[in-house]
């Protein structure tokens, strides 16, 4: 989820993707916390805990680090950079998607506003489309299902301008303005992808993705967007690695300076209160904090992220189902952990991610062990979209195998048996052709593995738990 630039200056594969791709790592790993979190007893006189305040810092400032890491390694700013279908060589994040294929821009809205607009696509292909603030938090969700057009709006395409907080003209007729609180702000966008054959018409849809400065709209110069394609990351390291070998000074100084083009938000005022005994403000610095401190405060902080764990996750049938709205409020420390397994989350109401974390590929005398997840009738996955199954191996990626089925459920579309009821062969041999192509996913031979099951654009019975995942079972 992270990239060096490369060479030429330009985005690396690592770079590309470093929001959206591994949505489910933060969604279905477990994380506590509420809304307004305790971050435990603070002096109200005497000298600072500084121990203390620089945990309280480092979990505060994770996600602006991250998104700065990770914009840091990308393309230019106000430019587009889109993905390729993945694969089991892409080593740089954990957990892909081969449902859609993602597209990425880093923002600055300081000049002018920005357009950005989504080309019309075939009426059953999901899209979603994120822009995200500063600390992680998505301030609008567009979707196929729910473009969030205003009265004025068109579609499609559908045609948004994006403004930062000091500008105050009038949109364009037939456009959707929509704020951010600050400058600095992403898009994510994904398009869903029907296999490697769908690859060349998916391709020609991001390239009639376009952003534009709002003047150069205004004048009709409409082929001014600045594109490129790239496959995803191969390499071996994602940017929670380089952040992680931030001393506690480096980290700390970074995040007051980031936070003078995207400053806290109103809600964070007791805690920068806090923050400032130790220099951590806009525009601050900690120089005169011991660094063996500090250092030790980053210690904390990440082991406290690593280890988060979500109270508020539904579990059903050895499943995790995490329920996320896309903002975080004051909790911080749910912040920063999804910011460490997955910046760009999907809201729920966009893909809701279930997870059954891990279990044994072989017995205890190394047999292949089968699987089969049955779905009765009527009880697949209850989506306005899509739904699609995908196995991982220990360490979160595709399973390489010689068929080149990576996930089951979308493409090709399983088939029901004469009950209506779908089973899916969860297993390392190849079960065909007594199970169709499109009910068998491959497993990896030894060791554990880990399902992810995506439902895109959920219907509530989804979302409010009426409706949950079949158990896992051992076949005969």
């Amino acid at each position: 989820m992270d990239g060096l630039a490369g060479e030429d200056g330009g985005l690396s594969r690592r770079g590309l993707l470093g929001l959206g791709v591994a949505g489910v790592v933060a969604a279905a790993l477990p994380g506590c916390g509420g809304d307004e979190p305790d971050r435990g007893p603070r002096r109200t006189t005497g000298p600072p805990d500084v121990l203390a305040l620089a945990i309280d810092a480092y979990v505060f400032g994770y996600p602006m680090i991250m998104l700065d890491m990770i914009r840091a390694a990308s393309g230019p700013t106000n430019t587009i950079d889109h993905s390729g279908l993945s694969d089991p060589l892409d080593r740089g994040v954990a957990r892909l998607s081969r449902d859609m294929v993602y597209s990425q821009a880093w923002l600055n809205l300081g000049d002018e506003p920005l357009v950005l607009q989504i080309p019309g696509m075939e009426p059953d292909r999901y899209w979603l489309f994120q822009v995200l603030d500063g600390w992680g938090n998505t301030v609008h969700d567009l979707s196929s299902k729910d473009p969030r057009t205003s009265a004025d709006g068109e579609g499609p395409p559908y045609t948004y301008v994006i403004t930062g907080p000091e500008w105050s003209g009038t949109v364009p007729p037939r456009t959707t303005r929509l704020d951010m609180p600050a400058a600095t702000s992403t898009i994510v966008g994904r398009i869903q992808i029907n296999g490697p054959e769908d690859a060349p018409r998916v391709n020609g849809i991001q390239q009639q993705i376009k952003l534009i400065p709002l003047s150069a709209w205004q004048r009709g110069e409409f082929d001014r967007t600045v594109s490129r394609v790239h496959p995803i990351d191969r390499g071996p390291e994602p940017p929670v690695k380089r952040i992680a070998a931030l001393d506690g000074r480096t980290y700390l100084d970074r995040l007051c300076r980031l936070m003078m083009t995207t400053p806290p938000v109103p809600a964070d005022a007791a805690l920068m209160r806090e923050l400032a005994a130790i220099g951590v403000r806009p525009g601050g610095t900690v120089d005169g904090q011991p660094t063996e401190v500090l250092d030790e405060a980053v210690r904390q902080a990440h082991r406290r992220i690593a280890d988060w764990r979500d109270p508020t996750a539904r579990h059903a049938n050895g499943w995790e189902i995490p329920i996320h709205s896309g903002a975080f409020g004051t909790d911080y420390l749910r912040r920063a952990a999804a910011a460490l397994r997955s910046p760009g989350l999907a809201p729920t109401r966009d893909v809701l991610y279930a997870t059954l974390w891990s279990a044994p590929a072989t017995d205890e005398q190394g047999r292949p062990l089968r699987y089969r997840l049955r779905f009765a009738r009527d009880q697949w996955p209850p989506v306005s979209a899509f739904a699609s199954l995908t196995a991982y191996d220990p360490q979160g990626f595709l399973v390489l195998n010689p068929d080149a089925i990576y996930s089951v459920g979308h493409a090709p579309p399983p088939v029901a048996a004469p009950d209506g009821s779908i089973d899916i062969a969860v297993q390392y041999e190849d079960p065909r052709p007594r199970v169709p192509t499109g009910n068998w996913l491959p497993i990896p031979p030894t060791g554990d593995f880990s399902l992810t099951l995506r439902l895109y654009a959920p219907k509530e019975a989804a979302i409010d738990g009426t409706w949950q995942p079949p158990p896992l079972t051992r076949a005969g």
